[in-house]
């Protein structure tokens, strides 16, 4: 006699079916988050790129070293240049916004091509 019934063993089965299925890279989204808003230094606008390893990126289209890292001001609504590590630590409002000195800059804003948000959060669209 086996170890296990004949419905232990379709358990078994389905539940190994089950997780396959769920394995892939079938979610959209996951492209999104290989992905960053940077600025271009050369120009001043933002760019949706791969994310880097270091900085500054390599531009996608003149392959020069001038894409910085970029956080969103809500108010002005405008994508700015990430301060350097250093300068983060030491000058006083340092993450604020550069035009109004007092709102927050944040990570989460619309991508400048019009595809969607910077981040994903679970429960926003």
């Amino acid at each position: 006699m086996s170890a296990f019934s004949r419905s232990q063993r379709r358990f078994v089965l389905v539940s190994f079916i089950g997780f396959l299925a769920g394995c892939g890279d079938s979610d959209p989204d996951a492209k999104a988050l290989k992905k960053m808003v940077y600025i271009d230094t050369a120009t001043m606008q933002p760019v949706v790129h791969d994310i880097a390893v270091s900085f500054p990126a390599a531009h996608p289209t003149t392959g020069k070293l001038t894409l910085r890292p970029a956080l969103y001001c809500p108010n002005c609504q405008k994508w700015y240049p990430v301060p350097p590590p250093n300068e983060i630590t030491r000058v006083p409002g340092a993450g604020k916004c550069p035009k109004d000195k007092k709102t927050s800059l944040t990570a989460d804003g619309p991508w400048p091509d019009g595809s969607g948000s910077a981040t994903k959060s679970p429960g926003k669209p």
